[in-house]
């Protein structure tokens, strides 16, 4: 029979082990607050909401997991997850060569377009052209010569227009709300920024003079897909997410909440 000392190290022990499996079942998720729509925001009630908010839920839940949202400026969550702050993010991240240096990227939950916006009063002619490293078609850079163009930080807009428009001023921002205002104000020409987000303002009584001047087509700098990230070489956490993606698309979550969130938005 176990003495009263060894009964006690054994609940001890039984609560420890309880605890650490409770602390597993936590995942730390990078977040932010800052508006993107159809993608995620904080509404009015203090709930985030939008495609991935609702995904990020049903991710976990798959997990089986508590998720912990750290919440932090978009710009702030490929650094968080370097220094070990959270386990993966979320934050219409596209898949790029680039950014695969620094994190390790889910499989895609979304393809996203990029647009080219400016006034509709603007009557400059803006085509399309052959990429010189043969990447394909491009925004014509001598339509845009000269011209200051709003991006956001960090995105693959901004590297669009550092790589294939060189006689353009690219413009950057903390968020894309900014660069759009700043377009409503004439400190822009235009904005490069993905179509899905700039669709919402076109058709808002403040978008009523702007207009898509081109749609970009996609290439390798514009990614390849919408993704979660995880740290580099966290293989663990990225095979969770990816089983996790791979359940949701099987049983027809992610074909719903992406139906719901953008489709039905359009």
């Amino acid at each position: 029979m176990y003495s009263l000392k060894s009964k006690i190290a054994a609940v001890v022990a039984l609560v420890l082990s309880a605890g650490l499996a409770h602390a597993e079942d936590t995942i730390r998720l990078g977040m932010t607050p800052e508006p993107y729509m159809p993608f995620t925001q904080i509404n009015t009630a203090g709930e985030w909401e939008g495609l991935e908010a609702d995904l990020s839920r049903a991710v976990c839940a798959k997990l089986q997991a508590k998720c912990d949202i750290k919440q932090m400026a978009w710009d702030g969550l490929i650094p968080s997850l370097k220094e070990n702050k959270v386990d993966f993010i979320i934050g219409a991240f596209s898949i790029t060569d680039d950014r695969r240096k620094v994190v390790d990227f889910s499989t895609p939950y979304y393809t996203e377009g990029t647009s080219f916006v400016g006034a509709k009063s603007d009557d400059a002619k803006i085509a399309l052209v052959d990429a010189p490293d043969g990447s394909g078609k491009i925004v014509d850079p001598e339509a845009v010569a000269g011209k200051i163009v709003g991006v956001q930080t960090s995105s693959v807009q901004a590297a669009y227009v550092a790589k294939y428009l060189p006689g353009a001023e690219a413009k950057s921002y903390d968020t894309a709300d900014n660069s759009v205002a700043d377009l409503i104000a004439g400190r822009v020409d235009y904005v490069l920024i993905p179509d899905l987000y700039i669709q919402t303002f076109l058709k808002s009584p403040a978008g009523a003079d702007y207009e898509v001047k081109i749609e970009v087509p996609t290439n390798a700098t514009l990614g390849e897909g919408v993704a979660y990230a995880a740290r580099k070489g966290d293989a663990a956490t990225l095979t969770k997410i990816n089983t996790a993606l791979a359940e949701l698309d099987k049983d027809g979550t992610l074909k719903k909440l992406v139906d719901q969130w953008i489709f039905s938005k359009k």
